[in-house]
């Protein structure tokens, strides 16, 4: 079996920052429920590497895919030398500084390095690298006129790695594991990973065993899963508001999901939040199957649930949680459904998102009762 470690590599390191000089330590929970305790950390990436080769099965064979500018690749004095003399990279640093922890144990690693820039360089330039990079082997620093050779390509960096996941939970199928290292590299990389991976886990069943950050000011290893998890939200709500789809939004307010308390620490407020998901589920039933009856029954059902959900000072009960957020957008995209739910307005409401296809069903559904009504038949 294999797990795989997703992670964006940093240029910060243990040699240019006072506390890690000497090794730092951080504190996670461990499979035992207490405390495990990552020592001597003395590059920023290691320590959540370490805490999950620490976690996972002892002899799985384990995937670390790299994010790396060039700057990460490129060796720094400020990164110190390897036992040859020669000057490190923050990658050839952090893999040495990985390669020789006690919590590699027997894993087999693999690194794997994706690029977060584009190569363009002249035919012949004296900074050639190779397509398929080696962590161990340094490149030459650019300069900084040469930088303009080296143009960012996030979105390209990040379709490879989730090409390679996709790969490797196609190989693996149920054993597959993947692990989400949050603490390293440029924050909009970090974030655009999340989505990406958050896609990934709605359309492909791939969900990430841990997704961990470090709290630098506890010194504490932190699960990092929930704000992962508002990319499903959001994508769930964006499914509702525009095709009355409610899938994604059904699992993502699962009472059995971990995460649910997003919804409101207040059990009155998760109650409501789960009756709200199961009209939503009820909608979606009929949007799908393009039936008007449980459309209808569950945006009435809705609309009394929004009514009722209002507390003694005139504000929502959902105010302050994740779905609270867009009761108003839900509100205003479906208007006088929610009071006075009919077939007409459902069908203005199916032509004006363009779903055509339910809007010609609805109206062919309408017609034996149009005729009953004006006694044609």
């Amino acid at each position: 079996m294999s797990s795989t470690i997703l992670m964006a590599v940093s240029t910060f390191n243990g040699r240019n920052h006072p506390r890690m000089e000497t090794g730092d330590q951080f504190q996670g929970i461990g499979n035992d429920g207490k405390d495990i305790i990552i020592e001597d950390c003395k590059s920023q990436g290691e320590s959540i590497v370490r805490y999950f080769l620490k976690r996972m099965p002892p002899e799985d064979e384990v995937n670390i895919i790299m994010l790396c500018s060039r700057k990460t690749l490129e060796k720094d004095e400020k990164n110190g030398t390897d036992s040859n003399g020669n000057i490190h990279s923050a990658v050839s640093y952090l893999k040495e500084r990985i390669d020789e922890s006690p919590e590699k144990g027997k894993h087999k690693i693999n690194y794997q390095v994706i690029k977060l820039y584009k190569n363009q360089l002249p035919t012949e330039h004296r900074l050639q690298e190779a397509d398929v990079i080696d962590p161990s082997v340094p490149l030459i620093p650019a300069s900084r006129e040469e930088e303009c050779y080296f143009p960012d390509d996030e979105l390209g960096a990040i379709a490879t790695a989730a090409e390679f996941i996709r790969s490797q939970k196609n190989q693996e199928k149920r054993s597959f594991r993947l692990y989400i290292d949050t603490h390293g590299g440029l924050r909009d990389v970090v974030v655009a990973l999340g989505a990406v991976i958050s896609l990934l886990s709605v359309g492909e069943a791939i969900r990430p065993k841990m997704i961990m950050g470090i709290n630098m000011a506890s010194g504490r290893i932190e699960d990092q899963s929930a704000a992962f998890n508002i990319f499903s939200f959001f994508s769930g709500i964006n499914d509702f508001l525009h095709f009355g789809n409610a899938d994604v939004l059904s699992e993502y307010f699962d009472s059995k999901n971990e995460f649910s308390y997003l919804t409101g620490a207040d059990p009155a407020v998760q109650n409501t939040a789960r009756q709200i998901t199961k009209h939503m589920q009820k909608i979606s039933l009929g949007a799908q199957m393009s039936d008007s009856k449980p459309f209808l029954e569950g945006l009435k059902e809705l609309g009394e649930e929004f009514e009722a959900g209002v507390s003694e000072d005139g504000n929502s009960i959902l105010k302050g949680t994740s779905l609270g957020i867009f009761e108003q957008k839900i509100k205003d995209e479906y208007g006088d459904l929610l009071k006075d739910p009919n077939i007409l307005d459902l069908i203005i409401w199916c032509v004006n998102r363009g779903l055509i296809q339910q809007a010609l069903t609805f109206i062919e559904s309408m017609l034996p009762y149009y005729y009953q009504d004006k006694e044609i038949l």
